[in-house]
């Protein structure tokens, strides 16, 4: 369990263990580098939760070796330091203080790189790293070649309820033992689902017909139908924001995600409907109004269709 306490750096060597170097203008070991907690713990085999919650204190320049492949998982709620592995860049500057816009991404490790992280003084951390390696993925029997290959970058845009579960995991909770590993291990099981759904959505690589440019406006275009921004808007004003013509975009689309805009949102607005439904008990009219149905009846047709099931069967009684 995180603890608020300053660290120095003998502490942050033994807390990240063999392989790590600090480059700082602090030369004094027993001088505090950071101020405030973080934490890594082993929920399960394979499955790996690091907490981070921090203030530095100083410019300071980490880095060591990252040998376990895996998968990791990232939320980052505030923070911009520079991150790389293997000399591949991380783009996830979240910013600083009321300002900061929580990102997450997905990273895929399949051998063995090194770790760096520059920062500087008086800047805030808080941020959620998940480790997900093969043990796990063959016990929760999912394939993790969608998310392969090595060193391949994934953004995913967090929901409110992933932030606030962030939000969560960064702070002391109430709970000791057993019950705090428990507390852990579902919180960070939905941030997994959440990215690794979105991240599945993706494709992987430009398909054909489509210039570099062109995918990457259409992944732009994913992740703003996937903030929900465009869910009262029609076609040529979603083309507005996007800068292209509307059947330009919607072939490009097509091309991208083998389905139309509308038919992407509507099943995005869907499984929205249906996490409020599982998540937090609301009822069907509500869920109803979040997937975008005026009658309810024609959303638990929708909804039995793309799921197989009523939504009342998914409902958390409350």
């Amino acid at each position: 369990m995180p603890s608020s306490a300053v660290i120095d750096l003998v502490a942050l060597s033994q807390r990240i263990g063999r392989g790590h170097q600090a480059e700082s203008k602090v030369q004094a070991a027993d001088a505090a580098v950071l101020e405030g907690s973080f934490s890594l713990d082993r929920l399960r085999e394979g499955f790996f939760l690091h907490c981070t919650n921090v203030t530095h204190l100083h410019d300071m320049t980490v880095h060591f070796p990252l040998l376990q492949p895996g998968i990791k998982v990232l939320l980052k709620l505030e923070g911009n330091a520079e991150v790389s592995f293997g000399g591949t860049p991380l783009p996830l500057d979240a910013g600083q203080g009321s300002s900061a816009t929580p990102r997450g991404a997905i990273v895929t490790l399949s051998q063995a790189e090194d770790f760096k992280r520059c920062s500087r003084a008086g800047t805030r951390e808080r941020m959620v790293v998940i480790t997900l390696t093969a043990d796990w993925f063959a016990s929760a029997g999912i394939d993790p070649e969608p998310f392969k290959p090595h060193l391949s970058i994934r953004s995913w845009q967090p929901s409110a309820r992933a932030i606030g579960i962030a939000e969560q995991l960064v702070r002391p909770s109430s709970f000791t033992g057993p019950m705090h590993a428990l507390y852990q291990e579902s919180r960070a099981l939905e941030l997994v689902a959440e990215a690794l759904a979105q991240a599945d959505s993706q494709p992987r690589e430009a398909p054909a017909g489509l210039r570099p440019g062109e995918y990457q406006r259409i992944c732009r275009l994913q992740q703003f139908l996937d903030s929900g921004a465009a869910n009262h808007l029609d076609l040529t004003a979603i083309a507005q924001e996007m800068g292209c013509n509307p059947n330009t975009l919607q072939q490009q689309f097509r091309l991208a995600f083998g389905q139309t805009i509308f038919d992407y949102r509507r099943q995005r607005r869907l499984q929205h409907a249906a996490a409020e439904l599982q998540q937090s008990g609301i009822s069907v009219a509500r869920a109803a109004e979040i997937a975008g149905y005026s009658s309810q009846a024609n959303f638990s047709t929708a909804f039995r269709r793309h799921f197989g099931v009523a939504p009342k069967q998914v409902r958390l009684k409350i």
